[in-house]
């Protein structure tokens, strides 16, 4: 009899170490939650300068929300959060990634807190400090978190690439003009806003001149990534989403509140597709804008045009997703941080020579085919490009205006051509080859 009890306890034991090690299998899981944020106050919005904003929103047309997409593989959790906005303040980035941290028990550098640079949204900045919306702003970045993680399930999972052109290249080389628009209706119009003048004086813009405006045959980035999620059953769950296009379709005299297109892409996508949350994030936009902005080149603020170019790209989005075969998936996740040291433009420079270079966090994450790299701020889309095919990985997704603002990272070429971005951008010309040389010493540490 006490033979056979010592059988009995050591199959059991058998047994249950069996399952402890089953259970620490990568078995990957994941979570989807958004949360409403649409205002029910007029608020001030970003994006634009407030010279041509001219007060508050007046309403909206669409929702904005806060999306938010966990991932666990039985030994670590990441966060993707996109937000409807157009950026926090660059100083508000970490501590509420250290609050949602707090909350939830997800390791701050595994947290990726973006936004999709939505330029038709309020800002949560002191402008709007004594608004209900700016008081809830946080908790509902946390609650979002939070539902996401009660929504954390096993899955399958699947990639596929569509291709749109609902974008185009922004930098305008300039014609010989005598013209009384300058080169930024958005920002210092005469005819419109604080600087509106009653006798306008002609503006002289000389051939070759690089500004903002609709470059029909420059480059884009016409990739639309895209991951399919299933729950084991094959019912549909959520999809993530990676493009690179700026929200800028309505301009600065636009004061309705809207998703922007790619709000109304996911809407679409969510309609069109049972059971569905998808989220959004911006890609290598800095010098992508839509097909047509208000306030450039002639176009006006239209909120129905808006609204077709996202269910544009949703369409195509729907149908590479139906075609797209989910897996399961036993990898680990694989996430890798580092600060790249980039150096400053000599203008910057000279201001203090005690501060020549600057740290730009990136952090870099495979699951499977699929690889993310993000980036804290405006990359020109052609490195961004090479950053993805550095990744060796049929699934690749560049996160822009994420854990972080620091600006506009150029081309080195962007500097010789001149206009808005280079001008406006805190990096050296050479920043282009050092930041790529270094996310590629990352790529290497996920293999």
């Amino acid at each position: 009899m006490k033979a056979q009890l010592i059988v009995i306890l050591i199959t059991i034991q058998c047994v249950l170490f069996s399952f402890d090690v089953f259970s620490k299998e990568p078995v990957l899981k994941a979570g989807i939650a958004k949360v409403d944020i649409t205002p029910t106050e007029n608020l001030y919005m970003g994006g634009y300068d407030e010279s041509c904003r001219m007060g508050p929103s007046n309403g909206a047309f669409g929702k904005i929300y806060i999306r938010t997409l966990v991932f666990d593989d039985n030994a670590k959790q990441i966060a993707f959060i996109e937000i409807d906005i157009v950026s926090l303040p660059p100083e508000n980035y970490l501590p509420l990634r250290q609050m949602v941290s707090k909350e939830t028990g997800i390791p701050v550098e595994n947290i990726m807190l973006g936004t999709v640079h939505n330029h038709a949204a309020p800002s949560p900045d002191e402008r709007n400090i004594n608004s209900e919306w700016y008081k809830q702003f946080n908790g509902n970045v946390v609650k979002a978190v939070k539902d996401a993680i009660a929504d954390l399930e096993p899955v399958k999972i699947g990639g596929g690439t569509g291709k749109s052109s609902i974008a185009m290249n922004r930098r305008k080389k300039m014609e010989d003009t005598l013209s009384e628009l300058t080169f930024d209706e958005n920002n210092s119009s005469q005819s419109y806003g604080k600087y509106k003048m009653d006798n306008p004086v002609k503006i002289r813009e000389m051939e070759g001149v690089y500004r903002l405006g609709a470059n029909p045959k420059g480059p884009i980035d016409s990739e639309v990534g895209i991951m399919r999620i299933d729950k084991l059953s094959g019912q549909t769950k959520a999809v993530f989403i990676n493009y690179a296009c700026h929200g800028t379709s309505l301009g600065g005299r636009n004061n309705k509140v809207s998703p922007e297109w790619n709000g109304h892409m996911l809407e679409y996508i969510e309609k069109n597709i049972p059971g569905v949350i998808g989220i959004f994030a911006q890609g290598a936009a800095g010098d992508i804008n839509p097909r047509f902005v208000g306030g450039l080149d002639g176009c006006e603020d239209n909120l129905e045009n808006t609204a077709n170019l996202g269910y544009e790209i949703g369409r195509e989005v729907v149908d590479v997703f139906n075609r797209i075969q989910t897996n399961n998936s036993l990898s680990e996740i694989k996430i890798v941080q580092q600060d790249i040291v980039c150096p400053l433009k000599y203008n910057e420079v000279i201001k203090n020579f005690r501060n020549t270079t600057i740290n730009v966090p990136v952090t870099a994450i495979r699951i499977d085919g699929f690889t993310w790299v993000t980036f804290p701020g405006e990359l020109f889309h052609q490195i961004g490009k090479e950053i993805k095919s550095s990744t060796h990985s049929p699934y690749p997704f560049l996160v822009g205006y994420c854990n972080g603002y620091l600006g506009y990272m150029t081309t080195q070429q962007a500097y010789s051509e001149g206009g808005y971005e280079p001008w406006s951008s805190r990096f050296d010309p050479v920043t282009e080859k050092i930041f790529i040389k270094g996310v590629e010493k990352m790529l290497i540490k996920l293999q």
